[in-house]
């Protein structure tokens, strides 16, 4: 079973495709960089208007948007900005959101190319702009670039934008870190479907053979449950959904980083490869909010935590 977009859904995920084209393959000379900002792309989705999908239509639609731009191999802060950030600021920040888990001491997903922070403090949200504030590259290989402070940042001066917004804030990173890994899952099922079909053993494709068949559709049906999961869980607007979507995502991940690197071969394993791209970056996503266990325990507490 699938779900059909409406007309104006399909209008605007082909025009997200259509604005990011020239980012489906990395720039000239990044090939085999680990990850890859696309400060260009974040400005060009922002001046668009398609990072405000979540305000001007629903946040079904900024969902999608999301989805779309993260099967691509560069990487924005689409999901912050999306989708988190409309949902707790009700606007969208000029510039890259990057969110901060605990204090903020280790490593930072997308805090080297941020302008704004946004993190929960004391229970509330607040949003920090971090222009001026010191931070430091940490090399990392999964596929997005993480940075750290290097001094602590005055979080006093910070503007509260969601008092008493933590589970709020929980539940749109939720929803934001599983449309992002399933456009990674997408996008790296397609990209080894399509190296099946081409690469030959034994004088057949690769993809011919059944057990390679019946391990690719489970890919296939894993990301496509985790699209709707999400889908759902931005309709909705519901905490339960997202921590479902969240849990589902992240508890699927060994399945693809071990299917599509095997289905493709040793040069699975190389950086000039694009598959890196988005396998390792639902390795990244894998473990942040507490993991699939830090979902599903959601999902628990919601539902059965007072009857308990």
């Amino acid at each position: 079973m699938d779900m059909e977009l409406t007309s104006e859904q399909q209008m605007l995920v082909d025009a997200v495709r259509g604005t990011s084209a020239r980012w489906r393959e990395m720039p000239a000379g990044h090939e085999r960089d680990y990850s890859y900002f696309a400060a260009d792309l974040q400005d060009t989705l922002h001046q668009g208007g398609f990072l405000r999908a979540g305000l001007d239509m629903g946040m079904l639609e900024a969902a999608l948007v999301a989805m779309e731009i993260s099967q691509l191999p560069v990487v924005t802060s689409v999901g912050a900005s999306a989708i988190v950030a409309p949902a707790l600021l009700g606007d969208v920040p000029d510039g890259p959101v990057a969110l901060i888990e605990g204090d903020g001491s280790k490593p930072q997903r997308l805090l080297g190319a941020a302008k704004f922070a946004l993190a929960e403090r004391g229970g509330d949200v607040v949003l920090l702009d971090v222009q001026g504030v010191e931070t430091e590259a940490v090399d990392s290989i999964y596929a997005y670039p993480y940075a750290r402070f290097v001094s602590a940042p005055d979080w006093g001066r910070a503007d509260i934008v969601a008092r008493g917004g933590a589970d709020r804030l929980r539940q749109w990173r939720r929803v934001a870190l599983a449309a992002e890994m399933a456009g990674a899952a997408e996008a790296g099922t397609a990209l080894t479907v399509a190296h099946v079909k081409e690469r030959t053993v034994f004088g057949k494709p690769i993809g011919t053979f059944q057990a390679v068949q019946h391990r690719l559709a489970q890919c296939h049906q894993i990301q496509r449950a985790m699209r709707f999961l999400t889908l759902h869980a931005a309709w909705s607007g519901d905490p339960v959904g997202a921590d479902m979507a969240a849990a589902y995502a992240q508890d699927h991940v060994n399945k693809f980083a071990f299917d599509l690197h095997q289905f493709s071969g040793g040069m699975g394993v190389t950086a000039e490869y694009k598959l890196h791209f988005y396998s390792y970056r639902l390795r990244a996503l894998q473990g942040e909010l507490g993991g699939a266990d830090g979902a599903a325990t959601g999902v628990y507490d919601r539902l059965w935590g007072a009857a308990a």
